[in-house]
C-alpha cells in the first residue's frame, strides 16, 4: 500500500503595470535598483539627463531619464558589477568606477553635471554605499564569495541563514540534510520556523502545508542570497520571519564554469562519543556530491545562458538493534516473567506462568517459529530483553538537481529572462534488522519556473511582469525489501491486506513492534488464544 503525502502548490505571480516614482523601487526577482538626483553646478535640478548603468560582464545597458525634479530610478539590475554614467547635451559626462550591485539592494548615486562637451568625462569619486539610505528593510546579503568559500556540510545553503543576527536553531544538524522534510529552517527574531518565506528569482518555492524548504540551489549556482528580517518592502510581505531570496547566476560574454566532486567516507571520520562509550563500531557511510556549472553568450551582448547540475549518492550500511522474544517465550514458557499470567477468559492463573501448547494460536506459532522472518536473539543483554538482536541495515539516497537560465537583452527598453529548476530525490531503507520490519521509500520531485519581462515605458513608468510556477510533491511508500509479499495469506490471516508484509503486530512487554510504515487495515489476531504477550489482567506488568 502506498501512503502518499502529496504536497503540491502552484503559484502564479503577475505584476501589472506599475508607476515607479523617483523613490527607490525593488524588482520582484531579487535584482538591484539604482536611484538618485542629477543637478548642475549651482545645485539646480537637471531634467532630461540620461543615466546609463552598464553591466561589466554582459555589456548590457540599463537606462533611465531624470524627471523635472532631476530624480531618476533604474530598476531590475541583475546582480553584478556596473559602471554608471549621466549625460546631457551641453554638459560633461559624469561616470563612476565599477560598483557592485547586490541582491535587492537600492544604491543611491547623485550626479553633479558641469558645463562642457558631452565627449568630456568626469569621474565621480564615489564608492559603493555601505549604509542603506533608501529603504528601512533590515537584512543582509550573502555574497557569492561567501557562498563559494565557506565550507557547507552537505552543500546545504540553508546553513548560511544562521550567520545573521537574530537567527537561531535548536537543531543545527537539520541544516546538513540533502533534502529537508522536517526542519532545516531558522527561527528569526523569535518567530516560528514556519514563518519564513523562500523564493528563487522572485518565485515562491515554499511547501504549502508546513512551509518546508523544498529546494536548496547548489552553492555554485547562486549569485547571492538576500536575507531580510524586518520592515519588508510591499512586494515581499506575507511572513513574520525572514524573507530569503535566492538569486541565480546569469551568463556573461565569457564562457566560464566549473566541475566538482565532494567525497566523504567513514574511513576519514571519527567514531561518536556514544559509540565509543558502548564499544560499538563506527557506522559506515559514503557520500558523493558531484556536478558542475557552465555559462556564456549565445549571442554576444544580447543573449546569455547559465546552467548547472548537482548529483548526490549516499550509502549508509549499518546496524539496527531491536528486541525479540526469546525461544522459551515462543513455546509458552513465561516462567522468567515476574508478572502473573492469567487466562483472559477464565481469569485463572497459569501454573508457573506456563501456557499450554494447545492454547497457542497456530498463526502465532507459525510466525514466531519462522526464524527467517522473526529471528531469535543473537546477543545476551543483562536485566531483560531490551536490544537482544542486532541486524544489518542499509539506507540509500539518490538525488539530482539543476537550473537553467537564459537572459535576453531584447532592446534598450526590454529585458527578459527565463529560468527552470528541477530536483529529484529518493531515499530507501533497502534493508532492516529483520524482514518483519518493513522499509520506507520516499520520493520528492520538485519543479520551479520563472519568466520575467521588464519594460521601460518612460522616465516615470516601468512595468515588470513575473510569472512563476512551483510544484512540490512528497510521496512515502512502504518497501517490502525482504520480499515477504502477502504475508497475511501465507500464515492464514483472513481479510486480505493492502500492503506487502504482515499487518501491524504489537508484541508488548518491551518487544519491538513489527509494524509497517503505514498500518494496514487488517490487524493481526491474538497470537495465543490466551494472549502470550499481552495479558488482560490489569495488574499484570506485561
Amino acid at each position: 500500500m502506498r501512503t502518499p503525502r502529496r504536497r503540491l502548490s502552484i503559484g502564479l505571480l503577475l505584476l501589472a503595470l506599475g508607476l515607479f516614482a523617483p523613490a527607490a523601487a525593488f524588482a520582484q526577482t531579487g535584482a538591484a535598483s539604482l536611484t538618485g538626483i542629477v543637478t548642475d553646478d549651482s545645485g539646480a535640478a537637471v531634467p532630461g539627463a540620461t543615466v546609463t548603468a552598464t553591466n561589466q560582464a554582459t555589456n548590457v545597458e540599463y537606462t533611465a531619464v531624470s524627471n523635472d525634479a532631476g530624480n531618476y530610478t533604474v530598476t531590475s539590475l541583475p546582480v553584478g558589477s556596473y559602471v554608471v554614467k549621466a549625460e546631457l547635451s551641453r554638459f560633461k559626462t559624469a561616470a563612476t568606477k565599477a560598483i557592485q550591485m547586490e541582491a535587492r539592494q537600492v544604491v543611491r548615486l547623485d550626479f553633479k553635471l558641469e558645463l562642457g562637451a558631452v565627449e568630456e568625462t568626469i569621474e565621480v569619486k564615489s564608492d559603493t554605499p555601505v549604509l542603506q539610505t533608501e529603504t528601512v528593510t533590515v537584512g543582509q546579503v550573502i555574497s557569492g564569495t561567501t557562498l563559494s568559500t565557506l565550507p557547507l556540510n552537505g552543500r546545504n545553503t540553508g546553513q548560511l541563514s544562521l550567520l545573521l543576527p537574530g537567527s537561531i536553531t535548536p537543531n543545527p544538524s537539520a541544516f546538513t540534510a540533502i533534502r529537508n522534510f522536517t526542519s532545516g529552517r531558522p527561527f528569526v527574531n523569535g518567530n516560528r520556523e514556519q514563518t519564513n518565506n523562500y523564493t528563487i528569482d522572485g518565485v515562491d518555492m515554499n511547501e504549502s502545508i508546513d512551509n518546508l524548504v523544498a529546494y536548496q540551489p547548489s552553492p555554485d549556482a547562486l549569485a547571492q542570497i538576500s536575507v531580510e528580517t524586518n520592515n519588508y518592502a510591499a512586494d515581499t510581505g506575507n511572513v513574520a520571519g525572514a524573507v530569503i531570496s535566492n538569486v541565480l547566476k546569469s551568463g556573461s560574454n565569457r564562457f566560464q564554469g566549473n566541475a566538482f566532486e565532494y567525497y566523504r567516507n567513514s574511513k576519514f571520520d571519527a567514531n561518536s562519543w556514544a559509540n565509543n562509550r558502548s564499544g560499538a563500531a563506527k557506522p559506515e557511510r559514503r557520500q558523493d556530491i558531484y556536478g558542475g556549472t557552465l555559462g556564456g553568450p549565445l549571442l554576444k551582448n544580447r543573449l546569455f545562458f547559465f546552467g548547472n547540475y548537482q548529483g548526490t549518492r549516499f550509502d549508509a550500511p549499518g546496524f539496527e538493534t531491536v528486541s525479540v522474544a526469546p525461544a522459551a517465550w515462543r513455546r509458552g514458557d513465561l516462567s522468567s516473567v515476574t508478572a502473573t499470567i492469567r487466562d483472559p477468559i477464565t481469569r485463572v492463573a497459569f501454573a508457573g506462568n506456563q501456557i499450554p501448547v494447545g492454547q497457542i494460536s497456530p498463526i502465532a506459532s507459525g510466525i514466531l517459529n519462522n526464524l527467517s522472518l522473526y529471528p531469535l536473539p543473537n546477543r545476551v543483554v543483562s536485566g531483560g530483553i531490551t536490544g537482544n538482536f542486532v541486524g544489518e541495515t542499509l539506507t540509500t539516497i539518490r538525488a539530482k538537481q539543476g537550473d537553467g537560465r537564459v537572459d535576453w537583452n531584447a532592446s534598450s527598453k526590454d529585458k527578459v529572462f527565463g529560468r527552470f529548476s528541477f530536483a529529484e530525490y529518493e531515499s530507501r531503507n533497502d534493508k532492516r534488522a529483520m524482514p518483519l520490519l518493513l522499509g520506507n521509500v520516499t520520493t520528492a520531485p520538485f519543479r520551479n519556473l520563472a519568466l520575467n519581462w521588464s519594460r521601460v515605458f518612460s522616465s516615470s513608468l516601468v512595468n515588470e511582469l513575473l510569472v512563476g510556477y512551483n510544484q512540490i510533491t512528497v510521496i512515502s511508500d512502504t518497501l517490502d525489501w525482504a520480499g515477504i509479499g502477502n504475508g497475511n495469506a501465507a500464515f492464514g490471516i483472513p481479510g486480505g491486506q493492502p500492503i506487502a508484509g504482515l499487518s501491524s503486530i504489537g508484541w508488548a512487554s518491551g518487544l519491538t513492534a513489527s509494524r509497517p510504515a503505514a498500518v494496514a487495515a487488517t490487524r493481526m489476531p491474538a497470537f495465543f488464544s490466551t494472549v502470550l504477550l499481552l495479558s488482560s489482567d490489569p495488574n499484570a506488568s506485561l
